[in-house]
């Protein structure tokens, strides 16, 4: 009988040690090819996990790295957070590895988030602010206490280019601008929504900097 058991026990094991050692694989590349652009490891950032657990949940910062992108701070971060589901029987929990991506604004700016609208956030997402264009109204969710200041981030020119980049979610969080997607961080796919966050910076118009931003030290 426990030779019956020795082998599943002995193959878990052993799948175990192997996607172990398929992670470290992972992250001794992935830091190679960071350094290449000259970012390193950095402790995690309290500050980034904070904003982490507000755009999913509490959970747990993993890696990161931060350097410069275009002449502006940037950092990546791995981070992992936790769900329960229950069928009124068995409850599972689930491990969600996500990461998020900071570049630093010319200024701290008020809050507002941008999002991918669905069905379900219609339902239960509570208010959503509505633009000009119904395009942007039906592909997109905006969260934010200022109509005003909303209306003058997300002027026409803003919006035609978030509409050729859908899949692109953000917020300003102080003086960063935060995007995020599921998976680990990857060089390639940083490098890609880094490009990208750069670009929506410089449609950021300069009278948004000038009225509603401030110098933090």
């Amino acid at each position: 009988m426990l030779a019956f058991f020795a082998v599943p026990f002995a193959a878990i094991i052993g799948l175990v040690l192997w996607v172990a050692g398929r992670r470290r694989d992972f992250l001794r590349a992935r830091a190679h090819a960071a350094a290449q652009y000259g970012w390193f490891h950095m402790p995690p950032s309290p500050w980034l996990s904070e904003v982490a657990g507000r755009v999913y949940q509490r959970g747990r910062p993993g890696e990161m790295v931060a350097g410069d992108f275009r002449g502006r701070g940037m950092c990546a971060l791995d981070y992992t957070y936790t769900t329960t589901s229950s069928n009124g029987e068995t409850t599972t929990t689930t491990t969600h590895q996500v990461h998020l991506v900071a570049l630093n604004l010319p200024v701290a700016l008020p809050p507002l988030t941008l999002t991918k609208d669905s069905g379900f956030k219609r339902m239960f997402g509570g208010r959503d602010l509505e633009l000009e264009s119904k395009a942007f109204n039906d592909t997109f969710r905006i969260s934010c206490a200022d109509d005003r200041y909303a209306h003058a981030v997300l002027h026409p020119r803003m919006m035609e280019w978030m509409l050729y980049n859908p899949g692109l979610e953000w917020q300003f969080a102080g003086n960063a601008l935060v995007s995020w997607g599921t998976g680990s961080w990857t060089v390639p796919d940083t490098l890609a929504r880094l490009e990208a966050m750069n670009r929506l910076i410089d449609l950021i118009p300069p009278f948004v900097l000038r009225d509603y931003g401030r110098m933090v030290s």
